[in-house]
């Protein structure tokens, strides 16, 4: 794009001229000929406008009038976070493709990486990096949209009332993926009746849907598919393994069988979405199974590493009562001495004590040898848990802890909500371990 479109869509005044790759709203991100968008937060993005223009970006939004360099432009607008989401917009209206979006308490970004992975294989796909999921990650996926993309799948996250109907708008998908309700962010709403029904509002006047078969009535698309035990999509046989999962689905009436290196039940989940979605792009779904074969999940989202005499399982991306559950008894299937590195889960309000609890107990039943439990609420955990347990509410103390422990001979999971930042953990133990 031109600087001259852009500051026609955004109604901005434009000083000097350009092109545009790309729209970045964080510094570090830019990439030559990157559009800039600095952004008022916690702190003000025009502080870095300097930068961005060192860092390659033709030009800058911005707020004030302010000097830029020699063969640079500036478009003056009244709120850059107002224009920019102007930008999004006019991309979604000029974008002729098929736009999918994907919600749910738990799998957004995994399912959302294999719809990727398995369609980039029929048609040009694009889909939101990271976990872009808000207002702001919303608006720089769309900005960023090539209008050639033939497939646009983006993941809508909430922890709030309104959110989703908010974002639905802004997107306007023709299809709606809702992976799987459960205990989440239930602070931010009354039940989790109320989760249900923002969960389900994706729906709301979409071609069609692809949901739980427990929500089929509450779906609002004008067609909707169902998956689960029952439904369009059955999953009919599973068996666990500590390094891969074997599953049979049946779709419409056709049995086909899957084999992953990816741990757990959440992958399975994600994979019978992606049969219901070939079936609506009529994609023969026998070419599935190699796809899924081949299929990384995202970082620090079940990942098993075998390092020097250990086994690593990092799953320190986020946390709810449902992922954690996962979590555990991926770690049960381990054969080593089993060791619990557990955070919070954040965000559960009045129910906190009750689901930290029920960690520990499920902490029993999957054989855990020892728990080393950070942070306030997990001292609910540390209570029910017997075994060999610590506890930390000093990230100091935790810390210190993690870098003398003997992790060696055992098999290790770290799990927490990202408020935790248990990344920092797993990095220790790799360079600690490594091979």
């Amino acid at each position: 794009m031109r600087a001259e479109e852009v500051a026609k869509i955004v109604k901005g005044r434009l000083r000097g001229r350009g092109k545009i790759e790309s729209f970045e709203f964080d510094s570090r991100n830019i990439k030559v000929g990157s559009l800039f968008v600095p952004l008022k937060g916690n702190r003000d993005g025009h502080q870095f406008i300097d930068d961005a223009f060192k860092r390659g970006a033709s030009g800058t939004l911005s707020e004030k009038v302010i000097k830029v360099p020699e063969g640079k432009f500036l478009i003056e607008v009244d709120s850059t976070f107002e224009a920019f989401k102007s930008i999004g917009k006019w991309k979604r209206e000029n974008f002729k493709g098929t736009t999918v979006a994907v919600t749910g308490s738990v799998g957004k970004t995994t399912t959302k990486e294999l719809l990727s992975h398995i369609f980039s294989k029929f048609f040009k796909t694009y889909r939101n990096i990271k976990s872009f999921n808000n207002i702001l990650g919303v608006t720089h996926t769309l900005s960023n949209l090539p209008l050639s993309a033939e497939v646009y799948i983006q993941e809508l996250g909430t922890n709030r009332k309104g959110e989703i109907p908010e974002l639905v708008g802004f997107i306007k998908p023709e299809i709606s993926i809702v992976t799987t309700i459960e205990k989440a962010h239930t602070e931010g709403f009354g039940n989790v009746d109320d989760i249900v029904e923002e969960k389900l509002s994706i729906t709301e006047g979409t071609s069609l849907s692809i949901v739980p078969f427990r929500f089929r009535n509450l779906s609002r698309g004008r067609e909707t598919i169902t998956f689960g035990r029952e439904g369009d999509i059955k999953l009919m046989e599973i068996n666990f393994f500590p390094d891969k999962t074997e599953f049979t689905v049946e779709s419409f009436g056709r049995r086909i069988q899957f084999l992953t290196g990816v741990p757990g039940y959440g992958i399975v989940n994600s994979t019978l979405i992606a049969v219901g979605l070939a079936e609506v792009f009529k994609i023969d779904i026998l070419e599935l199974p190699e796809l899924v074969r081949t299929f990384t999940p995202p970082e620090m989202r079940l990942h098993i590493e075998k390092l020097n005499g250990m086994i690593l399982i990092d799953d320190a991306y986020n946390a709810n009562p449902k992922s954690m559950e996962n979590a555990i008894k991926v770690l049960s299937l381990q054969e080593l001495p089993k060791v619990a590195i557990i955070g919070e889960m954040l965000e559960l309000g009045k129910e906190s004590k009750e689901e930290h609890e029920k960690v520990g107990e499920l902490l029993k039943l999957a054989g855990v040898e020892t728990l080393i439990a950070y942070g306030k609420e997990t001292e609910y955990t540390f209570k029910v848990f017997e075994g060999i347990k610590f506890h930390f509410t000093s990230r100091k103390e935790f810390i210190k802890f993690i870098n003398k422990f003997l992790f060696s001979g055992k098999a290790v999971l770290v799990k927490g909500s990202r408020g935790n930042r248990l990344e920092e953990v797993t990095k220790i133990i790799r360079q600690r371990y490594k091979n």
